[in-house]
């Protein structure tokens, strides 16, 4: 394991704060990460602050983006003396956003391979540059490589090294016709409106409409509750998917379980009916409480059903699940970057959810973040896949890659499903690295189809 010298140790000091969800078990969000802080303490004596320490409340956004002076506390930011935010689970964005004005410029994230922490650090950042805000995002290695803290200690109290910094999406590749024909016939129902945490996601739906001709359809999460509560446990379309899906369950799940996450399924169908909609996306931990189940199995089967179907009310996400299938005729994977290995060229993705015709296998956990509900532990086809994601307000900013699906994963502390990606390339894994697009990605087949040109 790495170790600087004794002078180092004693000079330098880091306060980290720790940004991290409620949904998320306390023990085992710091109990996990004790060889993280280890090897910071190793170079420079570590403070832990959180969030309710700082004696500021929200900042005023526009008093950041007018350039106005913040009040509040003065964090460490010095030769020998930094603040550096550790976004140790997913759902923490919106956090961060309220005491953004508080922190030391450029804004220093640490993220790494587990509870979400590096999907969030993405949106969180995306979210910085939109402001005009620097930041720097580091995000240690699942295997904590011990050159990886010789690295952070030289960024962090040394001369700039390799620390990781934004860089603006493509422009928009010119769509075919067929691409954009298909747009204008889509729907889009948005079912209880966006996750909170999706702070850098939001699109202007007036200019996109006007542009594709897609229609938007706001869909109160109340209407989804109600066809929820009057869907019949006896359904004989509950009785059917039971009988397919029973045998996957594992852990704790319950048939219980799984006839209440087939409810689910049912009663968006039946919303996707009555609104006439070619897609959704659903602010899905709304109905945690409400429904006491998760959404997770029915975006599974209405994707192989051919109803687009994405999660947490991401709209650029759901237009890139979109652009696969009128571009390549492919099911899609909405899924976050969970963690990088830099000396491999490899990201692993994960999430609870994907269809169910791109796996070979899979079982039915609970949810990851709840615990609860009906969760999808896919085992993916290794091979060519292709990464793309559409962004921006407008809906104009684009990436896109291909690499190698070299392995599936099965880490406790990640969404169900699990994947290893390999890029073509080092430059092609620090472009995915350096590219500005939020905390979700679209996974799908490179079917050799053509592009968007064609």
């Amino acid at each position: 394991m790495y170790v600087s010298n004794t002078d180092s140790v004693m000079q330098n000091r880091i306060n980290l704060v720790i940004f991290a969800s409620t949904l998320h078990e306390s023990a085992s969000v710091i109990g996990s990460r004790a060889e993280l802080f280890e090897g910071i303490r190793r170079f420079a004596q570590l403070e832990i602050t959180y969030p309710s320490m700082l004696p500021a409340s929200r900042t005023a956004i526009d008093g950041i983006i007018d350039g106005a002076p913040h009040s509040g506390c003065e964090l460490p930011d010095n030769a020998h003396e930094k603040t550096l935010l550790f976004i140790a689970t997913g759902g923490t964005e919106e956090m961060v956003k309220d005491y953004v004005g508080i922190f030391p410029r450029p804004v220093l994230l640490l993220s790494d391979g587990l509870h979400n922490s590096f999907a969030a650090s993405f949106e969180i950042q995306t979210y910085l540059s939109q402001l005009g805000i620097a930041s720097t995002l580091f995000n240690a290695p699942l295997d904590y490589d011990p050159a990886f803290f010789e690295q952070l200690e030289q960024d962090l109290f040394g001369d700039a090294g390799g620390s990781l910094t934004l860089t603006p999406s493509d422009p928009l590749p010119k769509f075919s016709k067929s691409v954009l024909k298909a747009y204008e016939r889509t729907k889009i129902g948005l079912v209880g409106g966006a996750s909170g945490w999706l702070i850098s996601s939001g699109i202007d739906r007036e200019a996109v409409s006007k542009a594709y001709g897609t229609r938007f359809e706001d869909i109160p999460l109340k209407e989804l509750e109600d066809e929820f509560a009057a869907t019949a446990p006896t359904d004989a379309e509950v009785g059917r998917v039971l009988r397919r899906t029973e045998r996957f369950l594992t852990g704790d799940r319950t048939p219980e379980d799984l006839r209440e996450a087939t409810r689910m399924y049912l009663a968006l169908k039946r919303i996707c009916s009555r609104h006439e909609l070619n897609a959704f996306t659903l602010k899905c931990f709304g109905i945690l409480s409400s429904c006491r189940t998760t959404a997770c199995l029915a975006m599974a089967l209405l994707n192989d059903e051919g109803i687009v179907a994405g999660c947490e009310g991401d709209i650029p996400a759901l237009w890139t699940m979109l652009y696969a299938k009128y571009a390549y005729g492919e099911a899609a994977f909405m899924a976050n970057p969970a963690s990088s290995n830099r000396k491999e060229c490899t990201i692993d993705f994960a999430h609870c959810t994907i269809p169910l015709s791109m796996v070979h296998g899979y079982r039915l956990p609970s949810h990851f973040e709840s615990q609860s509900g009906i969760g999808i532990a896919g085992s993916v086809p290794s091979g060519r896949y292709r990464i793309v994601k559409i962004s921006g307000k407008n809906l104009d900013q684009f990436y896109e890659t291909e690499g190698d699906l070299i392995m599936n994963t099965n880490i406790p502390q990640r969404c169900r499903t699990q994947i290893r990606f390999r890029f073509a390339s080092e430059a092609e894994f620090e472009r995915f690295m350096r590219v500005s697009k939020g905390n979700h990605i679209i996974l799908c087949k490179a079917s050799g189809q053509g592009g968007p040109l064609r």
